[in-house]
């Protein structure tokens, strides 16, 4: 301390005021440093005895099953008391839809349940909302389960492709017991409550990856009227693929359906109660997508998991140049012109990528392919044969039966006495049933306008009549569905004014026939073609007679009716 001294006498400076200075320095410096490794060390003590889990969807563009956990956890977050009594929330207000799964919390306000008098009218064509109670994101909350605190922390991020959600849960125990059955309790709530829909998942070109796009309610199997015997073989045929993957060592775990014939026949609604049926999800592919390439269908391909649906839907219009090629094709893509050089919207998929796609060697296994498509015969050969397309099922115009059938699935009937009393100890018997207890209910009143219900025996002689008044393979399931949509309280004016509403259907074809084969007779004209050519004269002259006669039938035949198949063909692997 003198040399110190020494060397600062010679400056002039008060070394009394310095050495202050640097006693309390020293002293500060020290305190800093003693609370800083106390400090370290009891979080070090501290952390030694929490246990932290991180349930992230940050990555889920490049693992879509990251998705569920999240979900799950928020799902059984929402139904514990603590969660709903949260002292710094945000308020919300969210529809009810059919295809989510709702996060109803013990604090949430439903208008409904305040206000008694309501009769359930919709407001403005809309369902009242529901007012939310949500604990804020980026805050810790606290919550007591199975004698231990835990301590909850939502946070909530948004990214290029859109905003998501992260959970870290921690609690003090000796080992994680403790969160794997909280996260088991909240897997079994989830899927408990998930028991009765069908999860949708759709695919994005973006990021070659599955996003979750809903859940479904299931449709029963008796709501699909199909010719007798389809839907069993069907049933029969993918339960037995599902537990024969022991015996396809030899061969690749995979099973085609290939679903064709007219529009509006219930294809698509067939596997959608097939999905129900067997607990299966659906991945659906759209092959015309913006991006859409070989590369991406690949990657998609290969991450469907093993026990799924995966839907093509109509396969003959996916490709944006074509779905077939002939005896001097290769293949490969064509040299694109023009008009299809500005129509481009980035889809580069080709045949060849998707036949690699379906059973090449990176090709996913133990999932069940259903393709619909409206017109066979442009589908190419190699994309139809037996190993890719196994089993192939015919969809016709609606039948008599099923007509029939359609009728008694949209108007109720009062069952007689002896059926009663057969209903009622069936219902007593599923009452004890666990997979009955959780069947989404609804809590709107009955409507004013509810259907009548008839007894059994009279619903069946208006579906006898009104499937003798429909012809023969000539409407479609669909056209008859909107029909009786139309007349959902009137069963009796509905069979009555079914005759009429064939003669207008049979009308409106042949009026748009007629407009359609103007338009491309139109066509040659307006693209230069010499109007005085005798052979166009001709040919307008036979147009105006075929009119006029046209105009003086007055009622117009029927409409020849699609090839009644309706008898799938199997084939083996």
């Amino acid at each position: 301390m003198d040399a110190f001294k020494g060397l600062l006498a010679p400056l002039g400076l008060n070394t009394g005021s310095i050495q202050d200075t640097l006693k309390l320095v020293v002293v500060g410096g020290t305190i800093e440093t003693a609370r800083r490794a106390s400090l370290s060390a009891w979080n070090g003590f501290v952390d030694s005895f929490y246990l932290t889990a991180h349930f992230s969807q940050e990555d889920y563009p490049y693992d879509w099953r990251l998705t569920l956990y999240p979900c799950r956890l928020m799902h059984w977050l929402s139904k514990q008391p603590a969660w709903g009594r949260s002292r710094e929330f945000e308020i919300t207000t969210r529809s009810v839809g059919r295809n989510q799964m709702n996060e109803s919390t013990t604090g949430d306000l439903d208008e409904e349940e305040m206000e008694e008098e309501d009769e359930g009218e919709l407001e403005h064509g809309r369902r009242k909302r529901k007012v939310a109670f949500m604990p804020s994101p980026d805050t810790t909350h606290t919550i007591y389960y199975r004698g231990h605190w835990l301590k909850i922390t939502r946070t909530r991020r948004y990214q290029d492709y859109g905003h998501y959600s992260a959970l870290k849960i921690s609690v003090v125990a000796r080992n994680n017991d403790i969160l794997k059955r909280l996260v088991l309790e909240a897997k079994r709530e989830y899927e408990k409550d998930a028991e009765h829909r069908v999860h949708i998942f759709m695919a994005d070109t973006t990021y070659a990856c599955w996003r979750w796009n809903g859940a479904r309610q299931k449709r029963p199997m008796s709501s699909i009227v199909l010719e007798p015997a389809v839907k069993e073989m069907l049933l029969a045929d993918c339960r037995d693929f599902l537990r024969s993957e022991d015996w396809y060592v030899r061969i690749p775990f995979r099973r085609g359906y290939l679903l064709h014939g007219v529009p509006g026949s219930g294809k698509t609604s067939l596997i959608h109660s097939l999905a129900g049926e067997l607990g299966l999800d659906i991945y659906v592919v759209s092959l015309s997508s913006k991006g859409m390439s070989d590369n991406t269908l690949t990657t998609l391909m290969g991450n469907v998991p093993s026990r799924c649906i995966l839907l093509l839907e109509d396969l003959d219009a996916a490709f944006t140049r074509s779905v077939s090629r002939d005896s001097s094709s290769t293949g490969a893509p064509t040299a694109p012109t023009k008009a299809a050089a500005e129509a481009n919207d980035g889809s580069t998929l080709s045949l060849s990528g998707l036949l690699n796609s379906l059973d090449g060697v990176a090709a996913a296994e133990g999932r069940l392919l259903f393709a619909t498509t409206n017109h066979i015969e442009r589908l190419d050969p190699a994309l139809s044969r037996p190993g890719r397309m196994d089993v192939w099922v015919n969809f016709t115009n609606a039948t008599k039966w099923q007509a029939e059938g359609i009728f008694k699935c949209f108007f109720p009937s009062r069952p007689s006495a002896v059926s009663a009393a057969a209903s009622s100890s069936t219902d007593s018997a599923s009452s004890s049933d666990a997979s009955q207890k959780n069947l989404p209910g609804s809590k709107r009143k009955a409507s004013a306008h509810a259907v009548p219900v008839l007894e059994e025996a009279e619903i069946a002689e208006l579906a006898k009549r009104f499937a003798d008044a429909i012809p023969e393979d000539e409407m479609s399931v669909a056209g008859l569905q909107g029909y009786l949509l139309k007349n959902k309280t009137r069963p009796r004016e509905c069979v009555d004014e079914v005759a009429d509403w064939i003669l207008q259907e049979r009308e409106s074809r042949a009026r748009m026939k007629r407009e359609k084969e103007e338009v491309s007779r139109a066509l040659p004209l307006v693209s230069g073609q010499n109007i005085d050519d005798p052979r166009q004269r001709e040919a307008k002259e036979r147009r105006e007679k075929e009119e006029r006669e046209a105009k003086e039938v007055r009622c117009i035949p029927p409409c020849l009716s699609a090839p009644p198949c309706q008898t799938p063909d199997a084939a083996t692997a």
